[in-house]
């Protein structure tokens, strides 16, 4: 790597910093930000345009993002019955109509595009990114379920999209289009993923029962992602398909099979690798715009506008008219609905999510530049055209959505907190049950089974009462406790920085017993928020 690249790439990651603080400080979603700084950068003089090969996108970048994104999903929301039939859906009939959507209007707005160009910008903007929608809602409380309906789409439709966009290119470069070989198509590029991502799962779980050494199994989690993705393309099948199944079988196994100091090196890398590559992205694609703008010096800008607008707003109507009608339909009584009525709020939440992201503009970049030996009819212009739906998707309806929220008064149903204390509860009587069996046995002695039974009947009696007036209390006087949990951690803290400081103590050691008080710390945090949920509870 160039001394100049080198120089570029600081100053673009310090420029990341910069507008992530912003974000955080406004309030606001950080890739939204990202992408109009992104924009910004384009045009700073003397600063190259860095490409953004698309295979690095979808070869790269695409794998790691879909797996964590599927691993860390509310997968019992997914596998509900009425969880699945929402995301099918939307993953499949939504995409199909979306695609053909936009196609009509492109064909008919534009009178040099083809219906073939059109039908891959269609397929291209069908799809909603999972890598866009999950930084815009972490900072957004709402209801669980609403959550896992949007990222459960998210995750799928891509693998639909990016089949009917390998349809819609080879058509446009043979000539010819035939429906049944579609459908054939998309038939087996889905079984096609699903036998590779299970059998990438299968690796991982043979790997971490046989491998209890941390760095290992730290490095099969990493490899797992690629291990699905790329024979999954190789073969022609949806790698993104194989990606979420191999996510979401692992979810099941790796709290067994996965040592607890691997895990939390894992989550490590992973939570700081997925904000990099989706931060790094966002960049990038903003900073495509002065590039794709160029390319397009023969139409006036009010006619790029305008064919801009029109496509988005066809993406979104079409989004908003799907979702509302399959909020109507009577076999979708849950996770939309509730005691038979649509709970509409939560609807018009689905409806507005439809974020198209980087992953959308690395597809319309691989789109070959030419077709049966001559340019790829109106290229520059599809690439242009997903731009705008991205920028219209992200930055508008993304920016809006917190507005959106407080306007619909949608609020976060509590399942999280309710479920901790179930699981709270559960983990403190068991270890209670388990305390006086040793007690009987006579293997601990009994001062030590009494300070440890201390503690864990008093988070039974914070968490585990019935009463609501009883847990109220309980759920006060655990508070009280967790603020001066926390105060005095971080006295030790002090203590020990001291000690360090001093001399008194090596700084290995200093690291590892502040890796012990950070896990008590955060023990404390989560104990804290799922007693406060409660307090506010109360009238």
């Amino acid at each position: 790597m160039s001394s100049g690249v080198a120089v570029d790439l600081a100053a673009i990651f310090g420029a990341i910093l910069m507008l992530v603080l912003i974000a955080n400080r406004l309030g606001v979603a950080y890739p939204i930000l990202l992408v109009l700084g992104g924009i910004a950068l384009g045009y700073v003089p003397g600063l190259p345009q860095l490409a953004m090969p698309p295979d690095l996108v979808l070869l790269i970048f695409l794998p790691p993002l879909l797996y964590w994104e599927s691993v860390t999903a509310p997968t019992s929301e997914f596998f509900s019955a009425s969880g699945l039939w929402w995301i099918f859906q939307l993953a499949f009939g939504l995409v199909v109509a979306t695609m053909l959507a936009v196609g009509a209007v492109a064909h008919a707005l534009i009178p040099t595009m083809a219906w073939g160009s059109a039908l891959v910008l269609g397929a291209i903007v069908s799809s909603t990114d999972e890598v866009a929608f999950a930084p815009i809602i972490e900072r957004i409380r709402i209801p669980r379920h609403v959550i896992a309906t949007i990222e459960g789409e998210s995750l799928v439709n891509d693998a639909t999209s990016l089949v009917l966009y390998g349809l819609g290119i080879t058509a446009v470069v043979s000539g010819s289009f035939s429906l049944p070989h579609a459908l054939g198509s998309l038939a087996l590029s889905v079984a096609g993923a699903v036998v590779i991502g299970g059998a990438a799962a299968l690796f991982a779980f043979v790997g971490w029962h046989f491998t209890k050494d941390d760095s290992l199994q730290a490095i099969i989690s990493l490899m797992t992602p690629f291990l699905a993705y790329l024979p999954a393309w190789y073969l022609g099948f949806s790698g993104v398909l194989a990606v979420v199944i191999a996510g979401l079988i692992t979810t099941f196994f790796t709290p067994t099979e996965i040592t607890p100091r691997a895990r939390e090196r894992v989550t490590g890398f992973w939570v700081t690798i997925v904000f990099m590559v989706n931060a790094f992205i966002f960049v990038l694609v903003g900073m495509q715009f002065r590039h794709i703008l160029e390319a397009l010096s023969r139409f006036s800008a009010l006619q790029l506008i305008g064919y801009g607008l029109a496509i988005s707003a066809t993406a979104i109507v079409v989004r908003l008219v799907w979702v509302f009608a399959q909020g109507l339909l009577p076999s979708t009584n849950e996770p939309e609905h509730v005691e038979g009525k649509a709970d509409w709020s939560h609807v018009f939440v689905l409806a507005w999510s439809g974020m198209r992201g980087g992953i959308s503009l690395a597809a319309a970049l691989a789109i070959p530049l030419e077709a049966a030996a001559r340019p790829f009819p109106q290229r520059d212009l599809i690439i242009f055209l997903t731009f705008c739906v991205l920028l219209a998707t992200l930055v508008g309806q993304g920016g809006a959505m917190p507005f959106l929220l407080r306007w619909l008064k949608v609020v976060d149903d509590g399942t999280d907190e309710r479920e901790e204390r179930v699981a709270l509860a559960a983990t403190a009587k068991a270890a209670l049950k388990r305390l006086d069996e040793l007690s009987r046995s006579g293997d601990v002695p009994p001062e030590v089974c009494d300070v440890l039974r201390r503690r864990f009947r008093r988070r039974w009696a914070e968490f585990g009462l019935e009463e609501t007036e009883e847990r109220g209390d309980a759920a006060r006087v655990g508070s009280r406790i967790r603020t001066l949990e926390a105060d005095l951690i971080d006295t030790q803290r002090k203590a020990l920085i001291r000690l360090r400081r001093e001399g008194k103590v090596d700084n290995t050691v200093m690291r590892r017993i502040q890796r012990l008080l950070d896990l008590q710390s955060e023990e404390t945090e989560l104990l804290a928020a799922t007693g406060h949920s409660d307090i506010e509870e109360e009238p």
